[in-house]
């Protein structure tokens, strides 16, 4: 797997948030892991990394996990805004 790169505490926090609100909105539809995986064209791995926060992932897999579930980039946005 990639190594994750450094990043500052604010880029951490920020990326914790946006794994966060993509779990919970994953968990209020009740869509499994695996079936929003799929959907987004990943493993259940790449989608796990992602709801933890990882910034070993790309952003391009980190919007196909939100389109997924329906959500827009602004909406990610807005959870970063909270920190």
């Amino acid at each position: 797997p990639a190594r994750n790169p450094a990043i500052s505490i604010y880029a951490q926090e920020a990326l914790i948030g946006i794994g966060q609100t993509l779990r919970n909105r994953r968990r209020a539809l009740g869509i499994s892991a695996v079936t929003t995986a799929e959907a987004a064209g990943m493993s259940r791995v790449a989608l796990h990394r992602i709801e933890a926060g990882s910034p070993a992932v790309t952003v391009g897999a980190l919007m196909n996990a939100a389109e997924a579930l329906g959500l827009q980039p602004h909406r990610l946005s807005d959870c970063m805004r909270a920190l």
